[in-house]
């Protein structure tokens, strides 16, 4: 293990040490990209096959996709709404997910599930973005296309049954933890979001700096992504995270936009809500990005799974750990759609 102050964090958690146990030995790294979204997509087909039963009635919600400009319109990205059945014109609060993937994979349907279930419990309408990918859409479009998604949400709200002004959440989870993270610092400073800001963001599993650009007085901190006992069990790659922005999002290391770490200031951002995994490589950087954030005045409030990997709720949502974060998570939506209060 790392020499990290957090490395007591990585201890495997025995449910999930013992599962494991009976996976196949991991693929040997580099995956072709492709290949890599083709074996993402089986896995949602594969859980969302688990749980379909366990989700809500059609009747108990409407989903619509939308066809959103970008880029001055020389491009469009889709953007699916989950409305809550209207009851007498109620319009309900917003959650704006931006999904995971390393940034080269994933879709909308990756978190779907969980959020439809969400939604519909709490009444929030949740508009999730199908962003550009890189390789092929290199830094930073994924950024511009989450921004530029968010924009169109705060416009149309009303009209697939949401009222940020009862409620307007960013979020996502890993690469998507990374855009909530830029995508908050863009908001704050720009004049459109007068009067539409968010009200709270989630975070999960977030990597939020390059590792090529950790900033020396974090140095002793960033350390889970050198990680050697029970790397193999992070749910991760070294290489792959390096690969990330170096070979598929080719970002200046010194980037902000694709290193929220790096802003110059994390003050005046919504209130933030956390959930880290403690057999992540990225640790590290979701634990240090959460206090730099209170340290500037942000409210935050902090989740972590001891000894579980990268992506562990999706992957194994049969463990007590997945569902212990699950249930964190309507939790969280329910702290932030109150205020943010102690």
């Amino acid at each position: 293990m790392s020499d990290s102050p957090y490395a007591h964090y990585g201890t495997p958690d025995p449910e999930y040490a013992a599962l494991y146990a009976t996976l196949p030995p991991p693929i040997d790294y580099p995956i072709p990209v492709e290949a890599s979204r083709q074996m993402l997509n089986g896995l949602v087909s594969m859980n969302h096959e688990m749980i379909k039963d366990k989700l809500p009635d059609a009747s108990k919600y409407t989903t619509v996709d939308h066809s959103v400009p970008v880029a001055n319109g020389t491009a469009r990205i889709l953007v699916r709404t989950i409305t809550p059945t209207f009851k007498d014109g109620t319009k309900y609060p917003v959650l704006y997910w931006m999904h995971g993937g390393g940034f080269v994979m994933g879709t909308v349907e990756m978190s779907q599930d969980g959020l439809l279930r969400l939604g519909v419990e709490l009444g929030i309408t949740i508009a999730i973005v199908d962003y550009r990918l890189a390789p092929e859409h290199p830094h930073p479009i994924p950024v511009t296309d989450c921004f530029e998604g968010l924009k169109w949400v705060a416009d149309n709200a009303g009209s697939f049954g949401g009222d940020i002004s009862k409620g307007f959440i960013i979020a996502g989870d890993s690469a998507g933890g990374s855009l909530t993270a830029a995508v908050s610092h863009l908001v704050r400073d720009n004049p459109f979001f007068q009067g539409k800001q968010p009200s709270g963001q989630v975070l999960h599993i977030p990597c939020v700096v390059d590792p090529r650009a950790h900033p020396e007085r974090y140095k002793l901190e960033l350390r889970s992504l050198d990680m050697v006992e029970n790397a193999s069990m992070s749910g991760l790659n070294r290489e792959f995270i390096y690969d990330i922005y170096r070979k598929h999002l080719r970002n200046s290391p010194e980037d902000p936009t694709a290193s929220p770490l790096l802003f110059p200031s994390h003050a005046n951002l919504p209130p933030a809500f956390f959930q880290v995994a403690g057999l992540d490589l990225l640790r590290d950087e979701g634990l240090l990005y959460e206090r730099v954030l209170r340290e500037a005045g942000v409210k935050t409030k902090l989740h972590v799974y001891q000894g579980v990997s990268h992506g562990f709720h999706l992957i194994f949502p049969q463990l007590a750990a997945s569902k212990k974060f699950e249930e964190d998570f309507k939790n969280g939506l329910v702290w932030l759609l109150g205020g943010a209060k102690a």
